[in-house]
């Protein structure tokens, strides 16, 4: 069976929502454990507009996270060095 679990890093500008990045499971990345690593913000940094969503093998959305700027950037080099 093939997991197709992903993460969407994303941004909210009004009612629109602009897809920064993805991460699909494979053999080089477990998104479940990468999900689980990376902090949810409360403050108000949090109203900035970045989100995590997380989908399962069904493309059903299970999880979604406010984050930092700073998490979208690491996120995003995670990512980038795990598809290479």
């Amino acid at each position: 069976m093939v997991h197709q679990s992903r993460i969407q890093v994303w941004y909210q500008i009004a009612s629109q929502k602009v897809i920064l990045g993805e991460a699909l499971s494979s053999e080089r990345l477990n998104v479940l454990s990468l999900w689980r690593t990376l902090p949810h913000e409360r403050s108000a940094i949090a109203h900035m507009g970045y989100r995590l969503s997380l989908f399962d093998d069904d493309g059903r959305e299970i999880g979604d996270k406010s984050v930092s700027t700073s998490t979208v950037d690491s996120f995003l080099l995670e990512i980038k060095k795990t598809s290479v």
